[in-house]
């Protein structure tokens, strides 16, 4: 009797701690979480590891890797120079002054660089993968795309066809992702003022492109949402805007709202879908967006801001379970951390200061 009545006893206390995981989305409990900085070090570009504290967000600095190539020392003005593959496996970033990208693969010690290959281009800014495809987006010149494939190893294969001339003038891109089931690429081109999309082809190359010319100027860092939804900052105007990507165009959804600060360039999304964070690099603030509904969006605070970030904010992103934000600024050198509230507010928990002059893009796994 006593050994049943021990049996259902630990039984309900596993039943108790995976509700609890549930509760708080296994964020709490899980120890291999990570924050990469990429240093665009003109010299020897590199890629900081932090070790994230599950329970409050904090950093802890874990170690150094080179990635072969050299950064420009100066802010890129994209979004996404380094990012995760989906899997969680690699990290791919960019080297803008040696026109090269890097794959490095994700360990618990760390990283492993294993790749370092030609861009196809000049001054590649921003870097997106899917499964084993890697697209990077060249900003120089007329810009262009280039596609890659990554082996099981994380060796980079240039695709054959695989670059693609963005148009006949300048474009300046900012940022360039894959839409969550990969088979459309989204780009941003301030120069141009447009947000264009590929269609995937099976061989991986880009096919039918769509163009829309953006709700307000120099559309810039752009956030992904739901079935198809961007959501777009537009430096100019410092505002936002909401696209939606489908195989057959571009629409526009909403916008352009109003950050009511100063030039609005970097965009994320909570994974759970509730919540817009804008960064305003001039007014050194964070405007959030309660999402409604695919169509509709609220603005947080009449004044738009949600939170103070440090001086010049450069990126931002959002931890997997939508308990953390981390913020680069790239005057002061430092990451903010916020704990994100169940109503979307930001409360700033620590800043870690001293990263390399010349800091640019972060990726949160």
């Amino acid at each position: 009797m006593k050994k049943s009545l021990l049996i259902v006893i630990c039984f309900s206390l596993v039943i108790t701690t995976f509700n609890s995981c549930r509760k708080h989305e296994c964020d709490n409990i899980s120890e291999d979480k990570f924050l990469y900085v990429l240093t665009n070090n003109i010299d020897s570009n590199a890629v900081l590891t932090y070790r994230r504290n599950s329970s409050d967000g904090s950093l802890t600095y874990l170690s150094k890797t080179f990635t072969g190539g050299n950064g420009t020392g100066l802010p890129l003005m994209s979004q996404g120079p380094i990012t995760i593959s989906n899997n969680k496996k690699w990290i791919i970033a960019v080297n803008a002054a040696s026109n090269t990208i890097s794959a490095l693969m994700i360990t618990n010690k760390g990283l492993q660089l294993t790749s370092t290959i030609s861009s196809n281009g000049n001054k590649p800014v921003s870097v997106t993968c899917f499964n084993n495809l890697v697209y990077v987006v060249n900003a120089n010149d007329h810009g262009n795309v280039s596609g890659y494939n990554l082996s099981d190893n994380g060796i980079l294969t240039a695709i054959e066809n695989g670059v693609v001339t963005l148009d006949t003038t300048a474009t300046n891109p900012a940022q360039i992702s894959f839409l969550p089931d990969g088979k459309m690429l989204a780009i941003t081109l301030k120069a141009t003022n447009k947000i264009i999309a590929y269609k995937l082809n099976d061989s991986g190359t880009l096919g039918e492109k769509f163009s829309l010319s953006s709700n307000s100027p120099r559309p810039y860092g752009f956030a992904i949402g739901q079935q198809g939804n961007i959501y777009v900052s537009e430096a100019a105007q410092s505002a936002m805007s909401v696209y939606n990507i489908t195989p057959t165009g571009i629409t526009s959804v909403a916008g352009p709202l109003l950050t009511n600060q100063i030039s609005a360039c970097w965009a994320a999304t909570t994974p759970n879908g509730k919540y817009i964070y804008i960064l305003n690099a001039n007014s050194n603030s964070i405007t959030g967006y309660t999402i409604n509904s695919l169509t509709s969006f609220t603005i947080m605070q009449p004044n738009g801001i949600t939170a103070m970030t440090g001086l010049k904010p450069l990126d931002i992103a959002i931890s997997e379970y939508s308990m953390f934000a981390y913020v680069l600024n790239y005057d002061d050198q430092s990451i903010r951390v916020f704990n994100v509230t169940s109503t979307g507010e930001l409360e700033k928990t620590e800043d870690k200061f001293n990263l390399p002059s010349g800091s640019t893009g972060i990726a949160v796994k």
